[in-house]
């Protein structure tokens, strides 16, 4: 019948009288029902399917043995159960045990405090003949008044009972055939269970976000298959977040599982058993098979036409998917299967695209975690509050790390801390070491040094500077690397392509090598302590077992190392150090580096001995180094070399023999006085930066640099000819020359078809651009400001069709070439400080009314009316041009892009009407226009107005509801108090962030504020 269907109720008060508070339960359900009816058969798939969503149902004819009178273990567990089912069926009245069972539920359904919910399911009979005792009920009745007396207190109180239940809202079996019936019930006695039982992320930190990230992936409204993903590293919380979501959703599936451990279970027992878990685990018994074949096409002719919640926990191999969830055809519609794994490739393999991948805790979170576990409270106890953020930062968040050294420091004094916390710097835990060593052991040989070196020397440089290290050395980094950030071992920023690596993972591979030979550094792969590395090298203890040495140093260190301390480094490939001095000297370093880098580097030049054949990577920046080296070496591999800083260094060697170097890096070398003419005949130079070498005065010849994309010379003051560029120079994107003493730019200029970006700021000696800038078809930023002895812009500037951005901030430019609003892409144009009076050949952008009309032409820099021609135009800085408001035309509106407008510090009285019609104007400034008096009525685009030290202006004709910010201080002359009033009842209106700022310059804050809380 409709009138019982769910989500209806009936006439009657409401069914539901649950308590306030939810009540310890010691069941979920509880079962009535007439067993001769339907034990066999409904009943028992009913408690089948409600056990699997992990519903706890309790059946009196399983648990207790029956009576004559209804026994006081089943008055308890009706009053232990959260909700009550009756099946009423045929038969149902016609059992007294059956009547008394509905009585005592419905008793503790009416009874406020016990709060049982009460479902009744009309199994083959119809609602009204239950609530009206008609038909079956009427013959049992009739026995039971024969028996009972026909006034039997207890007659009349079972009729009650069955009058109130069959007025609840229900089941009827007519209405759905009976296996979805079974599963109706059963998904919604989970929604209604959920809710009042304990939230399993209650007491898991940081974990609600994350679930509810997950529960977004899994669209439970989709109704197709899907496989979801969560990735991370060991002890993040994958497997946390997982039965989190499984516990939250298990309740919309007709069948569910939970398989942990996937990966030790099918090391341990193998994945037929695994086969056999899953489907036992979902109520088949069909789980006779021997081999993986038959296990697949069991469990997919099992689970195809059923709506299933699998969780495979902890995956490490593309076969354990195969076998247990290889396809979506092997699952009905609306199923969903999240894996838990290490390896994020191991998903993509399996084709799994909604992937999430489990980041580190917070700092508060991580603290709160390891305070419930070190203190079983949120916070620190005191006097332990510095020591729990020193444990909480060795963890860097990660949620396994702090469980494990919480639960270890539990109890322990304040003397006990600061012992575990020394000791865990010298010797790891070794739970949480087992726990993230699981993927480092699954590498091969060559991801293994990977990761050590990463681990050791690179944790922080850039990508491919790493891979060009690394691929000398024989590895395949590419492939490597790859397979490091897909196993959560590394990572890769993607702003600024540096990898990275979790701090308790670089102290698994420091612990790794360390384990190598514990007794002597000598005999390890890879040293990085002071002592050890001391240790070695004092003594000439250096062995060929040694292919690293590192050393990070917060203080300078001297070392009395022995002159041959490298000598029998004969594998050496990695030498990394800084700040130490070294009295003895240093004679020789071995040929096998491949990467050295020396901050602070003592030594004048590099010992002549050496013989750096292999060598990829140079970084000696604050060093000592007078010359790098005296006449050609050859040192065909070295691709990076940094002298930044290296304040002593006097000119460059000669680079002939160096033909594969990639980067030169020089910044801030101020004795440089020349480089070397080999360097600007290079062919595979890409960045050279010269910034700050303010003794050198030019290059060498012309550039023929064909690799070339960055060339900065900034800031060498000195720096007074730029050569000429060769066709070659195709590939150069980024010249600056800020700063420099360049009076002009080489014809060549135009040859740098690929420059995008052209710094030319504060080039004070600089007189003009050459002709041939219209050459430069690619450039996209042009920043002329400083140079204020440019008096023009050539009219090639008009070719330049991707210019978006013309800095010309403080220049001598008083003419504006009509060849400028050709540039349709243009969004930026500042000429801030731009004040010369206008050209006479300027006469054409003068309005009609200036030149026939009697009135003098103003002075000043004025914009001409074509600039309604520039479409892309978004942002103009006009401040401190000496503008009047006749020097803004009427056809200033037509800047239909226009969104900021920085009009600071010039002679208005008035803004023009224009303003006003600029469409799409949300920023404007007028800042020190101290001779303002009135401003027009504003865009109702515009979200910020700047009107700082305005001493002139009295009052303001704009909607304040239409304006987000006004920032105006100190308002002298006042804005009248209505006024200021008006405006911050309207920030009330708005709530869009408004804010009225500066209030300290504001006269009278106090009595703004009373006016405003007054009204």
């Amino acid at each position: 019948m409709k009138s019982f269907t769910l989500g209806e109720t009936s006439s009657s008060s409401s069914p539901y009288n649950s308590s306030s508070t939810t009540r310890l339960c010691s069941y979920h359900v509880f079962l009535s029902f007439r067993g001769e009816d339907t034990r066999k058969g409904f009943t028992d798939h009913l408690c089948a399917s409600l056990e699997r969503k992990g519903i706890t149902t309790f059946r009196d004819d399983k648990d207790l043995v029956r009576g004559q009178v209804i026994s006081k273990k089943l008055i308890n567990a009706i009053q232990d159960s959260m909700f009550a089912i009756t099946i009423l069926s045929q038969d149902y009245a016609s059992s007294t045990w059956c009547l008394d069972e509905l009585q005592m539920i419905m008793e503790c359904s009416n009874n406020n405090l016990q709060g049982l919910e009460v479902f009744p399911v009309f199994y083959g009979v119809d609602p009204s003949d239950v609530r009206h005792q008609r038909g079956s009920y009427e013959d049992a009745f009739r026995k039971h008044q024969e028996r009972f007396g026909q006034h039997s207190d207890k007659v009349e109180r079972w009729r009650d009972a069955l009058t109130q239940v069959a007025s609840y809202s229900g089941w009827d079996s007519k209405d759905q055939h009976e296996a979805l019936l079974v599963e109706s019930i059963a998904q919604h006695i989970h929604r209604k269970l959920v809710p009042k039982l304990p939230s399993c992320t209650e007491n898991l930190v940081g974990i609600s976000s994350k679930v509810e990230k997950v529960r977004n992936l899994i669209g439970m409204r989709l109704n197709g298959v899907r496989f979801i993903g969560i990735w991370g590293m060991g002890g993040i919380g994958k497997t946390t977040i997982a039965r989190a979501v499984y516990e939250a959703i298990q309740g919309e599936f007709q069948l569910t599982c939970f398989l942990a451990n996937v990966k030790e279970t099918s090391e341990t027992n193998g994945l037929v058993q695994i086969q056999r878990q899953l489907l036992s685990h979902v109520g088949i018994s069909r789980n006779d098979f021997h081999n993986l074949y038959d296990g697949k096409r069991t469990i997919q002719n099992s689970l195809c036409r059923k709506k299933v919640l699998l969780v495979l926990d902890d995956v490490n191999e593309v076969n354990q998917l195969e076998n247990l969830a290889e396809k979506q055809d092997w699952f009905g519609p609306g199923s969903r299967i999240i894996i838990t794994t290490r390896d994020k490739h191991l998903l993509v393999a399996h084709g799994v695209h909604k992937i999430y991948e489990v980041g580190i805790l917070f700092q508060n979170e991580a603290l709160h975690l390891f305070c419930l576990n070190a203190f079983k409270r949120d916070q620190p106890q005191e006097g332990y509050f510095d020591l729990s953020k020193e444990v909480v930062e060795y963890t860097s968040g990660l949620p396994l790390a702090l469980e494990v050294l919480g639960s270890h420091l539990y109890g322990r004094n304040v003397d006990v801390w600061h012992s575990a916390i020394k000791k865990l710097k010298k010797i790891p835990h070794p739970r949480i070491q087992d726990k993230l060593k699981i993927s480092y052991e699954s590498l091969d040989t060559m991801e293994k040094d990977i990761f050590l070196d990463i681990a050791f020397y690179f944790k922080g440089m850039k990508r491919d500077e790493v891979m060009d290290i690394l691929e000398s050395c024989g590895y395949c980094p590419q492939i490597g690397i790859e397979i490091l950030i897909e196993r959560s071992l590394i990572t890769l920023d993607s702003v600024n392509n540096k990898l990275g690596m979790h701090d308790l993972l670089q102290e698994m591979g420091r612990d790794i090598v360390f384990q190598e030979s514990p007794n002597d550094p000598s005999r390890r792969s890879r040293l990085w302590s002071k002592e050890d590395i001391d240790h070695v090298l004092t003594r000439n203890k250096g062995t060929e077992a040694i292919n690293s040495i590192g050393m990070k140093l917060l203080q300078p260190y001297e070392a009395h190392w022995s002159t041959e301390a490298f000598f029998k480094t004969s594998q050496l490939k990695f030498l990394s150090l800084n700040e130490m001095h070294l009295p003895l000297g240093l004679s020789c370093l071995p040929c096998s580096l491949k990467v050295l880098h020396w901050r602070g580097c003592p030594l004048k030049t590099l010992p002549l001995t050496t013989q750096l054949d292999e060598v990829v990577d140079i970084k000696l920046s604050h060093s000592k180094i007078q010359q790098l080296w005296l006449g050609i070496k050859f040192i065909e591999k070295l691709k990076y070399l940094n002298l930044a800083f290296s304040k002593n260094l006097k000119r460059l060697p000669d680079f002939s023999g160096v033909p594969n170097l990639e980067k030169l890096i020089l910044k801030g070398c101020e004795s440089l006085t020349e480089v070397h003419p080999s360097l600007v005949h290079h062919k595979k130079v890409v960045l050279m930066n010269l910034e700050d070498c303010k003794s050198l005065k030019s290059l060498p010849g012309k550039l023929e640099m064909s690799s070339l994309k960055k060339l900065n010379l900034s800031g060498c003051y000195e720096f007074k000819f730029l050569p000429e560029f060769g066709e070659s120079m195709e590939n150069l994107s980024l010249l600056a020359l800020q700063g420099t003493a360049i009076t002009k730019l080489p014809s060549s200029l135009g040859c740098l078809v690929g420059l995008t970006d052209f710094n030319l700021k504060d080039c004070k000696s600089l007189l003009c651009l050459p002709d041939t800038i219209h050459g430069l078809n690619s450039l996209i930023i042009l920043n002329i400001s400083g140079c204020s002895k440019l008096c023009r812009l050539p009219d090639g500037l008009k070719e330049i069709k991707c210019l978006k951005e013309l800095h010309a901030n403080d220049t001598a430019i008083d003419e504006l070439p009509s060849s400028l609003f050709y540039l349709d892409s243009l969004e930026v144009l500042s000429f801030a400080g731009s004040k010369g009076p206008l050209n006479k050949s300027m006469n054409w952008f003068v309005p009609f009314n200036w030149m026939f009309g009697g009135q003098p032409a103003p002075t000043g820099f004025r914009f001409p009316t074509s600039v309604w021609n520039l479409p892309s135009l978004r942002c103009i800085n006009l401040s401190y041009c000496n503008l009047s408001e006749e020097s803004i035309p009427e056809y200033f509106r037509h800047l239909s892009s226009l969104t900021s407008l920085d009009l600071t510090g010039n002679n208005f009285v008035i803004i023009p009407s224009s303003i006003s019609k600029l469409p799409r104007l949300k920023f404007l400034t007028l800042n020190k226009c101290q001779k303002l008096e009135l401003l027009p009525e504003i865009p109702s685009s515009m979200i910020q107005l700047n009107a700082s030290n305005c001493d002139s202006m009295e009052t303001t004709k704009f909607n304040p509801a239409e304006l987000c910010s006004l920032l105006a201080s100190p308002i002298q002359r006042f804005i009248a108090d209505e006024f200021l009033k008006s405006f911050m009842k309207s920030l009330q209106i708005v709530r869009c962030g408004c804010r009225l700022v500066c209030k300290q310059d504001i006269v009278d804050w106090n009595k703004v504020m009373s006016q405003f809380n007054e009204s």
